[in-house]
């Protein structure tokens, strides 16, 4: 049994643009960096590839360290149609079905576009050697971290893994923490770094809620059922936010706007009296539908094989960033000038 489980869902279609690259480079820097803190065998990765009518485990580039530790469940498109209604992508019965079939002692739920840092990995291992504490119990909780968000305007350039992994590494200190906090909300509200809990809670809980087929709630609900018997827990207090969401909406675009006109999806409702801790039946996650478990197909990763020819796009993408950057302070900064201005003429 692997010490954690890393379960994520996408498919194959191109969602917003590089969607291919981001969903490989969170799969190979998430090894990579296992590996640099020692635990790359105690991690495996489970892909819930959602009615892709080519298959993912066919054409996602993968680093030699995937072999026998990532794995994909594929759900055929017919299936997938039938299960999905009348939403565009069912996040809730893929991550479900990924979950179900992992078998890790611990199972966090990643987005696919979410790079997993080397710190995370090295503060997790040392917290469960020894576990439990008086602080936490790692098994008897609801963990979640916010993520850090990775600028549009290098995401954008489907980089090599590693100038990206430079870029997060020189940069990941000025990156925005996207916390729910900031909007007045509870941190769980957020949008998700990591959400993790013991093998053992997943499975008695039944997983998330099948019915939340749209967009939104789906950990907010999670996290009032699971608080009725477990430890709710900012788990960023721990490890700190070592999560890196590889963004596809532009600098500018605030995260409540984000489901507009680009990605329109209907959205779940919030519900907060009446839950049950168990949700679901028996079959939670398609485990009526023989769905095996698959490994990676195509040609391992090249990963620096036209790696100098993106550097001019790197250089370019720092600098527009810093535009952007100093674009915002002086539109931050323009109110307060007129408020003082204002003041300054009031009392000549």
């Amino acid at each position: 049994m692997p010490l954690i489980s890393l379960v994520l869902c996408s498919r194959n279609d191109s969602y917003m643009g590089n969607s291919k690259w981001r969903l490989e480079t969170s799969i190979n820097l998430a090894l990579l960096n296992a590996k640099r803190a020692g635990l790359i065998d105690e991690l495996e990765i489970i892909v819930s590839d959602w009615g892709s009518e080519i298959p993912l485990r066919d054409v996602l580039q993968l680093v030699p360290q995937a072999k026998e530790r990532v794995h994909f469940v594929h759900t055929p498109k017919e299936i997938a149609i039938n299960e999905q209604k009348d939403s565009k992508f069912p996040e809730v019965i893929a991550l479900n079905s990924a979950i179900r079939r992992a078998s890790g002692e611990y199972i966090g739920r990643i987005d696919n576009d979410t790079i997993v840092g080397e710190k995370f990995f090295s503060k997790f291992l040392k917290l469960h050697k020894v576990n439990p504490t008086q602080e936490l119990d790692l098994k008897d909780s609801f963990l979640f971290v916010e993520r850090r968000s990775v600028p549009y305007r290098i995401s954008r350039l489907s980089l090599p893994l590693s100038q990206i992994n430079w870029f997060i590494k020189l940069s990941s200190k000025m990156f925005k923490i996207e916390s729910a906090k900031d909007w007045g909300r509870e941190f769980w509200w957020s949008p998700v770094g990591i959400m993790m809990f013991h093998r053992d809670i997943w499975h008695a809980t039944h997983g998330y809620d099948e019915k939340l087929i749209y967009w939104g709630w789906m950990e907010g609900d999670l996290a009032l059922r699971l608080g009725q018997r477990h430890q709710i827990v900012e788990f960023s207090n721990f490890v700190g936010h070592d999560f890196y969401h590889l963004e596809h909406y532009s600098n500018m675009t605030e995260y409540k706007d984000r489901n507009g006109t680009a990605t329109p999806r209907k959205k779940n409702t919030p519900k907060f009296e009446g839950l049950s801790y168990v949700e679901n039946d028996k079959n939670w996650g398609l485990f009526d539908f023989d769905l095996p478990l698959r490994t990676n197909s195509a040609k391992a990763k090249n990963f620096d094989f036209y790696g100098i020819l993106k550097v001019p796009q790197l250089i370019m993408g720092i600098i527009l960033l810093g535009i952007d950057k100093t674009s915002e302070i002086i539109v931050g900064t323009l109110p307060k000038l007129r408020i003082w201005f204002g003041k300054l003429i009031s009392h000549q």
